[in-house]
């Protein structure tokens, strides 16, 4: 962590976890993912810098997903689990059977694995983490709404998209100001789903 970088001191300053939370808020208020009431699945949450934006925009429940721990958020269930687990599902399931959620307005997934610095492999990751995200999403998802996923950008991106698109209206493409311009992060948003 830079200390020098502008968002991480501006998050210490403003008590947000992480210097994450400037790339929802900037997402959001761009995007209009998230709105007061939504209840909202959240992969990749720790240390929940994305998580204190949401909760603080939606006031309602978040089911926040992440391998590692990760403190309490007010209106947040958090689920200590990989995604690549095979109980995932029926660990969501029951926290949505537990808080009255039929179905979640928005789904979104900060979730990355350790980068290697070898660009093919890292991007190779996100893209599987982003599979299993919408693999997970889509019948969870209801109609009308929007998945944001972080991914690293690389020769299988246009083929996530052709393959998910088609759920959705539309989807766009967006690097925040908050992403350090040398990294190839990018977030996939789909929005209002079919």
């Amino acid at each position: 962590m830079n200390r020098k970088d502008k968002y991480y001191i501006r998050a210490k300053r403003e008590n947000y976890r992480s210097r994450a939370s400037y790339k929802i808020i900037e997402i959001n208020n761009k995007y209009n993912i998230v709105s007061r009431g939504d209840n909202v699945l959240e992969f990749g949450s720790s240390p929940g810098g994305w998580t204190q934006v949401i909760e603080n925009i939606t006031q309602s429940v978040i089911i926040a997903v992440d391998i590692n721990r990760m403190d309490p958020v007010k209106n947040t269930v958090f689920i200590k689990m990989n995604i690549f687990d095979d109980d995932i599902f029926k660990s969501i399931d029951h926290a949505m059977a537990e808080n009255n959620i039929k179905n979640f307005d928005s789904i979104l997934s900060d979730a990355m694995s350790r980068t290697s610095g070898i660009e093919d492999r890292d991007h190779y990751n996100s893209y599987k983490i982003c599979e299993r995200v919408m693999d997970i999403s889509i019948p969870r998802l209801k109609n009308g709404g929007n998945i944001i996923l972080k991914q690293f950008q690389g020769d299988m991106t246009n083929e996530f998209i052709k393959k998910w698109s088609g759920y959705f209206n539309y989807y766009k493409i967006t690097k925040p100001k908050a992403s350090r311009q040398h990294s190839r992060e990018i977030y996939i948003i789909f929005l209002n789903r079919i």
